[in-house]
């Protein structure tokens, strides 16, 4: 047992502490000021990793988290305070981070994506565990424990409806008792402003078990509009053969004034009224003239282009996805937007991104995955703003790849103007950011 007191918290989610050796110790759920007892879970020769035996002496800004599951379940890392501290701990952090990766520029002030502090998320994914009862549970990861799963009967991130879903399909499952389990994992995807929800039920069997009793308890709730069945080999999502079972193959969600439809694999903000702020400020720092051609980079399905497209000349969309690339062109039909295109691309291949810039594109924008950028890309994008006077709006939701950018950006001559740190993820660890790049 080791006593430790934390002195802030880092990029990740974690407290910092000191052991008597000085070395830093890492620990889970903690706050700042917080004395605690721990017990190490990793020790390295140059750090130490630990949980929480015993509060000691709680930070003053510890409360009671609203979630019973938040001590166990890794879904949460900040329910232990209220979220005026959780914003300035994340401002913090952010400056941190990007003061630590010698990122000097200027830092606008965190913005809070949405009111919902709680039940924001439009989609979450729980595995189903099999108790000694034989009963069936919903479950999600343990925070520091991957392999280890937590029963949990509701979330606090997603809506009370999606709860009431799942409570009344496992009461219908567990009438049954399987002596082995065939149910792997369940998603719902939800529009928030259409009130319309998505079910995925995945399985290791071919067909999905008690079908008509599942298809009989779904339609009880008005709002499922659509019912996957995926058959899966272990975990691999990606593999998933796929099939409908009832109602839309697609829900709508709405943003802003658009309408967007959302697809099994649709890549979708996990934050609805979060997207909305998001695209708004992407909108401001983008500075949109109407004689503007924007090119629209990791485009998903189309969600910034479309938000933007009443304002521009026209917009281009790209990504490696065509699926996604699909639920983008879909959109554009939907929304009767004429003066966006998307086409399916892959970003790393040089020459297929050469053939994009020799359009006359004004401001480029681009939200990759955590990843990042890869390094051939950036040095393209640079080249290309030797030869015009082009803005770039990078969003991101790593601040740690973003500022790894935005160092190979700065060595090539493009500086990072300003950025924005928004929260998107209330009760999480996790930062969107804004930034904007010129020339030097």
């Amino acid at each position: 047992m080791n006593e430790v007191q934390i002195e802030k918290l880092i990029f990740g989610g974690a407290g910092l502490g000191r052991l008597a050796d000085k070395r830093p110790v890492f620990v889970s759920k903690s706050l700042p000021d917080d004395l605690l007892d721990i017990e190490i879970t990793k020790s390295k020769k140059d750090f130490a990793e630990a949980k929480i035996i015993k509060v000691v002496k709680p930070s003053p800004i510890r409360q009671k988290p609203l979630c019973p599951y938040f001590e166990e379940c890794g879904g949460c890392d900040y329910q232990n305070m209220n979220y005026e501290n959780q914003l300035a701990q994340k401002s913090q952090i952010f400056a941190e981070v990007l003061a630590r990766a010698k990122v000097s520029t200027k830092i606008l002030p965190i913005i809070a994506g949405s009111n919902a502090e709680f039940f924001y998320r439009n989609t979450n994914r729980y595995y189903f565990t099999h108790g000694t009862d034989g009963n069936l549970s919903l479950a999600m990861h343990h925070f520091n424990d991957a392999k280890k799963l937590i029963p949990i009967r509701r979330c606090s991130l997603l809506s009370e409806s999606s709860n009431n879903i799942s409570a009344s399909l496992l009461q219908y499952l567990n009438k049954f008792h399987f002596s082995d389990n065939p149910f792997s994992q369940i998603r719902f995807r939800e529009g928030k402003a259409t009130g319309e929800t998505m079910i995925e039920i995945f399985t290791s069997s071919k067909t999905l078990p008690s079908q008509e009793g599942i298809v009989e308890v779904l339609k009880k709730f008005p709002e499922v509009k659509s019912l996957y069945h995926s058959e899966i080999s272990g975990d691999d999502l990606n593999s998933a053969r796929r099939r409908l079972i009832f109602g839309r193959p697609v829900i709508y969600e709405k943003i802003g004034k658009f309408t967007f439809q959302i697809s099994p694999d649709s890549f979708f903000q996990t934050n609805s009224e979060g997207a909305k702020t998001l695209y708004d400020k992407i909108k401001f720092l983008t500075e949109i003239d109407p004689t503007d051609r924007i090119l629209d980079l990791f485009c998903g399905t189309g969600t910034i282009g479309i938000y933007l497209s009443t304002l521009t000349k026209e917009v281009l969309g790209v990504d490696i996805v065509q699926s996604a690339v699909n639920d983008a062109k879909a959109n554009t039909r939907l929304n009767k937007i004429l003066n966006c295109q998307f086409m399916c691309a892959d970003l790393s291949d040089l020459k297929q991104f050469k053939n994009l810039a020799t359009k006359q594109f004004t401001k480029i924008i681009f939200d990759p995955p955590r990843t990042g950028l890869n390094k051939d890309l950036i040095q393209e994008l640079c080249n290309l703003m030797n030869l015009k006077n082009l803005k770039l709006i990078y969003v991101s939701c790593n601040p740690s790849t973003f500022c790894r950018d935005a160092k190979l950006f700065e060595s090539l001559g493009v500086n990072l103007e300003l950025v924005e740190p928004i929260d998107l993820f209330p009760q999480t660890q996790h930062i969107e950011c804004v930034g904007v790049f010129r020339k030097q």
